[in-house]
């Protein structure tokens, strides 16, 4: 009986930890999806600070006028999303856009990031990153 019982918190558990995976991809491809059909002053909202402060220092002009050269953020369909932890992965079509889970939710942490090779050992190179 207390065999059955454990079988069963086991399951409860992993299935809990299924629907909560699937969740928070949702909750970041819906983040995105808000980041890349945004405007860029929009867009700067939700970088996370350090990439933000990255992005204003490294040009030394406002962070929506770098967006806007950079042609950032670019509409693009969403193709699917990880999350390891509180760091997730979301790939465009063109593109791949990195978040972190902030307490006020998934903040974009490198965006317009590419691989120059196919080879998924190769880094992505980001546009815009901290």
């Amino acid at each position: 009986m207390a065999r059955n019982w454990m079988a069963a918190v086991v399951i409860a558990g992993l299935a809990v930890a299924g629907c909560s995976a699937d969740a928070r991809e949702g909750e970041v491809e819906d983040a995105a999806r808000a980041f890349v059909g945004a405007t860029p002053a929009e867009a700067c909202e939700m970088l996370a600070p350090e990439t933000r402060k990255s992005v204003e220092k490294d040009s030394g002009t406002d962070c929506a006028a770098v967006l806007e050269e950079l042609g950032l953020p670019s509409a693009s369909d969403v193709e699917g999303g990880e999350v390891a932890g509180e760091s997730a992965q979301v790939r465009l079509a063109d593109d791949v856009v990195f978040l972190a889970r902030f307490p006020e939710g998934w903040l974009v942490t490198a965006a317009g990031c590419v691989r120059e090779e196919a080879d998924p050992a190769w880094p992505y190179e980001c546009e815009v990153k901290a």
